[in-house]
């Protein structure tokens, strides 16, 4: 045998022991402490504290199993000067390694998105563990750990309940990828929903998802109120299964004179133009529904009253979309509708030149709205279920 011959087999052996050492990082199930949630405050005296719900691994519950007293998550919490030395600390404190890959929420303490994710934005692009399908929410009036602490009476682990609440499609949510995608992109500003804790302090305590948090750059500038959720979420979100109520008549001793109408086909077209130099937007709605619900005298069934319903809610939803857009446009100053993204698209030679004071115009240029609604199912009543006499 040659040296040749020897050299290449050594060479094969080689790249052979090379390919079979694929268990050197494993770690066992016991091993691991399973985060279902997170939260990040900034404290009074300006320390980052970071809290982990944990399954704890006397039994993680089936998704489908709910109730019992049996306490199934504990909450774990430290401080430090910044991110990274609060999550050494909180480790410390743990006889199992942190896993992120079940982490189904991430929550941001109002104080700290108030002063700003500086601190904490880029360890979320750095760290290879970050799961980016979780969602992310703002808390509202209350901080990041006293949410993770909130007892769930419907669920066994309260991240978990949190989570099928934002992946219902019937609540406003942002997804951590698309929450860091908005910090990194020109002409859009970041939102996500906001939770809060409900009858505190008492046996009914729970959470509550029913406001937007507005971001300009890295810093919470205001929330969005929960009467106006529905139509955020028809201008950005999923438009899944919108649903309003209007006072149609006045309220007599027969009916309450109210309608409500539910979403089957909705759509926002945003469309930009240069008058003048001068950028200018026109938003149009349109949203075809079906009627769940007629408190009123009129017939649905007739052309003249539907119509008429039909004007009444576009008028309607007209204004509540002026009231939101003066509350992000005039008050907020924050561009969370993406009308920078569809100028840059539209208009790349214009937005070359605006982008950079973009954040500046945005509060001045001209936004017009246009609402139609149509209303295509009555719903299998065709007139009033009553008899008439």
């Amino acid at each position: 045998m040659n040296r040749v011959t020897i050299a290449s087999r050594a060479v094969i052996l080689l790249l052979i022991l090379s390919m079979i050492t694929a268990c050197w990082d494993r770690r066992e199930m016991d091993d691991l402490a399973l985060i279902m949630g997170s939260g990040i405050d900034l404290t009074e005296d300006g320390l980052i504290e970071v809290s982990y719900q944990i399954a704890l691994p006397t039994g993680i519950p089936s998704a489908v199993k709910s109730g019992g007293s049996q306490k199934q998550v504990v909450v774990i919490s430290a401080k430090g000067n910044d991110l990274q030395e609060a999550l050494g600390r909180i480790q410390a404190q743990m006889s199992r390694f942190i896993y992120f890959g079940h982490r189904e929420i991430m929550l941001i303490g109002e104080n700290c998105a108030r002063h700003g994710l500086n601190q904490i934005q880029d360890l979320f692009t750095r760290y290879p563990e970050t799961r980016f399908n979780s969602y992310v929410l703002t808390t509202y009036g209350g901080t990041a750990k006293e949410i993770l602490n909130a007892p769930y009476p419907m669920e066994l682990i309260p991240a978990l309940a949190i989570s099928k609440i934002q992946n219902s499609r019937l609540s406003f949510s942002v997804k951590l990828d698309k929450f860091l995608e908005a910090f990194s992109t020109p002409g859009i500003s970041p939102v996500t929903a906001a939770i809060r804790i409900i009858h505190k302090g008492t046996d009914k305590e729970s959470i509550v998802i029913d406001r937007a948090a507005v971001y300009q750059g890295n810093t919470l500038k205001g929330f969005i109120p929960p009467d106006e959720l529905e139509l955020l979420r028809w201008w950005i979100d999923d438009p899944y299964r919108l649903g309003f109520t209007m006072q149609i008549e006045p309220e007599d001793k027969n009916y309450k004179g109210t309608v409500s109408i539910k979403s089957s086909k909705s759509s926002v077209k945003i469309h930009s133009k240069i008058i003048d130099g001068r950028p200018e937007a026109k938003v149009n709605f349109r949203i075809v529904v079906k009627a769940v619900s007629n408190n009123t005298k009129l017939d649905l069934n007739n052309v003249k009253d539907r119509t008429f319903v039909e004007k009444k809610f576009a008028v309607h939803l007209h204004t509540k979309f002026i009231q939101m857009l003066n509350l992000v446009q005039k008050d907020l100053k924050t561009d969370i509708f993406g009308i920078g993204e569809d100028l840059h698209i539209e208009h790349p030679y214009v937005w070359k030149k605006i982008k950079d004071s973009w954040s500046e115009l945005f509060p001045e240029i001209p936004v017009s709205i246009e609402v139609k609604v149509q209303i295509e199912q009555i719903g299998k009543t065709q007139g009033h279920s009553e008899i008439k006499k």
